[in-house]
């Protein structure tokens, strides 16, 4: 499968922080951001890079 690059806004305390990753389709990089952030952290996205 081939390797895209999504970003995404998670919020943090500190704020609005943009976040670039690399997964193989939207549902991976979602289960990502959420894994790492926590659930009901993404502000916006992801979405893939052109």
């Amino acid at each position: 499968m081939p390797i895209h690059t999504f970003t995404a806004k998670i919020k943090l305390k500190s704020g609005v922080q943009e976040v670039t990753l690399q997964a193989d389709n939207y549902f991976k990089a979602k289960e990502m951001l959420e894994a790492q952030y926590g659930k009901g952290t993404i502000f916006s996205g992801p979405v893939q890079k052109k």
